[in-house]
């Protein structure tokens, strides 16, 4: 889900690695997405945003100006691996390829863009190399960049679900322990559910909220729209919190899909 962050290199602020999903702002004060503690540093300072599929960062007339790869700039388009000063700050941009496409000796953008922002988070000073490679080995199948920082406990899935929360400017929930009624859950198969990682929460006149881990998957929720023909909210959810919940209010299908497939004179326990 995180295709483009920003990798604090030096500066005031301990946070590591910033996701960037839509909008993010940088500034001195505490409202912005990236706090810098810096006096050379204004309150609302700098802001990135998408505009016709590129990343640019714009200058919000501060006082010493944002600099992109050394050259003050009032606005400027983004790649991967430039780096922008802000203060003392200096963050540096990471944007996955997104093609999807698979390269001739077998490796996807996925796997190439995974280890080069291991290379700049090496190069930052935020990661060894002892960690990452311990983590990049621990599965056999390629990892995603979430994988990634979630392995190496740069993110945790409660700050990647606040970030996407302020960024896309809808509310966090929080799913432990709630109570979801039978006729909401229902709504949803639990096989969409766990494919597209949401949880039904609440309905209420015509309109259907749900709890998503992505909530920029705008596929799944157009075609929920019409399956359940609600007007859809949504709202973010750590990826913990909706696994944790699918066990609770899908219990008996998840037994089923444990017993399917394992064989009879095996004993299967599971808490429900």
């Amino acid at each position: 889900m995180i295709k483009s962050c920003f990798i604090l290199e030096s500066g005031s602020t301990e946070k590591g690695v910033f996701p960037f999903y839509q909008r993010l702002t940088i500034g001195r004060h505490s409202t912005n997405d990236v706090t810098l503690a810096d006096r050379m540093v204004s309150k609302q300072h700098a802001v990135v945003g998408r505009v016709k599929g590129r990343i640019v960062v714009k200058d919000l007339g501060s006082r010493n100006g944002t600099f992109v790869n050394g050259e003050k700039v009032e606005k400027a388009i983004l790649l991967s691996g430039d780096r922008v000063k802000i203060g003392s700050t200096v963050l540096r941009f990471f944007r996955e390829e997104e093609s999807g496409k698979t390269d001739l000796d077998g490796s996807s953008t996925t796997s190439r863009g995974v280890q080069q922002l291991g290379e700049y988070l090496i190069e930052a000073g935020i990661v060894d190399e002892f960690t990452l490679l311990r983590v990049l080995g621990e599965e056999e199948k390629s990892q995603t960049i979430d994988q990634m920082l979630l392995g190496t406990g740069i993110l945790d899935d409660l700050s990647i679900a606040r970030s996407l929360a302020k960024q896309l400017k809808v509310p966090l929930i929080r799913l432990k322990n709630r109570e979801i009624p039978q006729e909401v859950t229902s709504l949803i198969p639990v096989k969409v559910a766990k494919t597209h990682l949401l949880v039904p929460v609440k309905k209420s006149e015509g309109k259907l909220l749900l709890a998503m881990a992505n909530p920029l998957d705008s596929d799944a929720i157009q075609a929920l729209r019409l399956m359940t023909r609600m007007k859809i909210e949504v709202a973010v959810a750590p990826r913990e919190d909706i696994l944790e919940a699918f066990v609770r209010i899908y219990p008996v299908e998840f037994l089923d899909q444990v017993l399917q497939g394992a064989p009879d004179d095996d004993e299967v326990t599971i808490d429900l």
